[in-house]
């Protein structure tokens, strides 16, 4: 099972290395665009401490539901809320899955839950955004930034972001004595395109 958290590399490989397919607006009611794995994917990867095979493996979440609220008037986005259910973990082994879920990595049935709620967004240049907010994931609350590209139109909202996390930082500390496990996990977010379960 050291294979692991290698599986969480290839969503990042497989965005930074194929051309991205464009995405399709979520329209916005009231304010706010309804975030679902209908218009919306959150996939994470992994890989392997030389010298041991990377072999990144995708992973990614079934089910989860937020919310988008934007400024219609100058066309920014104001916050992001997202609630994800743990147990909704998929990757492309089953064995794999099944191992993410226990009390090695997500602990599932201890905490089904991961919430991240921003706190502020800060315009960058053209349709770039820094996003900061309080991400909740295996019981642990920790402050984390990252960049976003954002596209506010007539047809609605998409949203771009790839950034990393410190699994250690939420208590995931399996593989590390090892070495056999990289602690960084690499994210990759779009508003705009349909989550595909494997």
């Amino acid at each position: 099972m050291r294979s692991v958290f290698a599986l969480l590399g290839s969503a990042l490989f497989f965005a930074t290395q194929c051309p991205a397919l464009a995405a399709t607006p979520v329209p916005i009611a009231g304010g706010a665009a309804t975030l679902s794995p209908d218009n919306t994917k959150i996939q994470f990867v992994g890989t392997h401490s030389p010298p041991k095979k990377p072999d990144p493996r995708t992973g990614g979440f079934a089910k989860f539901k937020g919310k988008a609220e934007v400024d219609a008037a100058t066309k920014s986005l104001k916050a992001v809320s997202v609630e994800i259910d743990t147990a909704s973990l998929f990757t492309e082994i089953d064995k794999l899955t099944n191992h993410l879920k226990s009390a090695d990595f997500f602990e599932v049935r201890e905490y089904p839950k991961a919430t991240f709620e921003s706190t502020k967004i800060t315009p960058g240049t053209g349709s770039k955004a820094t996003i900061t907010g309080k991400l909740s994931l295996h019981g642990v609350t920790k402050e984390i930034s990252f960049p976003a590209t954002v596209d506010l139109g007539e047809k609605g909202l998409t949203l771009t972001s790839e950034f990393s996390i410190d699994r250690r930082q939420f208590g995931m500390n399996y593989g590390l004595a090892e070495g056999g496990v990289e602690p960084k996990v690499s994210m990759t977010v779009v508003v705009g395109e349909k989550t595909t379960p494997k």
